[in-house]
């Protein structure tokens, strides 16, 4: 199975002289397609950073980041290849939402990067009504706003204008981490769900060891900005070699009232 996206020694430093921050440190990995690839890691540790640089939010200081074996950074500038193949879901609907457009303008306005005639067929009336449903909405919800929603619900929205452009690949920022536990499970599920109907490729990046367990086939755990440890998710989780992920997944909640927990992470 070929790499679609592959990282090689990529760095980003903020600020310049004594006020340098080395947000990410020469991280090196590769997603294959069709798989979801977990980022885990504690606030600040880099893993969003890199999930941004992907996207062309923020410029890598070093390094290559290819997309199907073609630089995406060439002399500090993004080369978009195909618009609409690589979208995001950020962590907090609340804030990428925005509140003065209906739900059917926040879906379709990815629509504006592609070419007229495919704007047109991915963005018809029945497409998107058939999108809206699949995500768990309804069609009267097209002409609300996003203050007219639950965490939940905002969340599905933000799913369903991820998919509108019909994307080989998808970064998911923490898309569960701001919602309640038991919205958590359904939207993950809705996730996976939409995974396999659609051919995707996920990078999931997240804090939470359970959800990482739960949604990916391979992983790669971050600690201040470098990659301690990778390899496929069972692997890990079953054979951790480095002592900060044999904290984060000895920290894991246990039914096991005899098992000691690892606090310090």
């Amino acid at each position: 199975m070929k790499p679609l996206i592959e990282l090689d020694v990529v760095s980003k430093v903020y600020g310049t002289g004594k006020q340098q921050i080395q947000a990410v440190d020469q991280v090196s990995f590769s997603i294959l397609q069709g798989e979801t690839f977990g980022l885990i890691g504690e606030s600040g540790s880099g893993k969003s950073t890199l999930g941004k640089m992907i996207m062309g939010l923020e410029a890598p200081s070093g390094g290559t980041i290819r997309y199907r074996g073609k630089p995406l950074w060439v002399k500090g500038r993004y080369q978009r290849q195909n618009p609409g193949e690589t979208q995001i879901v950020f962590q907090d609907p609340q804030s990428s939402l925005n509140p003065r457009m209906t739900v059917k303008q926040i879906i379709t306005e990815p629509l504006q990067a592609l070419p007229g005639g495919e704007r047109k067929s991915k963005g018809s009336p029945d497409r998107l009504l058939a999108l809206i449903k699949r995500v768990g909405l309804k069609a009267e919800h097209l002409s609300r706003y996003p203050h007219e929603f639950s965490g939940g619900q905002r969340q599905r929205i933000a799913i369903a204008r991820s998919l509108i452009t019909d994307p080989q690949f998808v970064v998911l920022d923490e898309p569960t981490s701001a919602l309640d536990v038991s919205v958590q499970a359904q939207v993950l599920n809705l996730l996976k769900e939409l995974k396999r109907e659609r051919n995707l490729t996920y990078l999931f990046i997240s804090h939470n060891m359970s959800v990482i367990r739960y949604m990916c086939d391979r992983m790669a755990v971050m600690l201040k900005g470098n990659i301690v440890e990778q390899g496929s998710t069972r692997q890990i989780f079953h054979h951790p070699t480095h002592a900060y992920t044999q904290a984060l997944i000895s920290s894991l909640p246990s039914l096991d009232p005899g098992r000691k927990v690892n606090t310090h992470v």
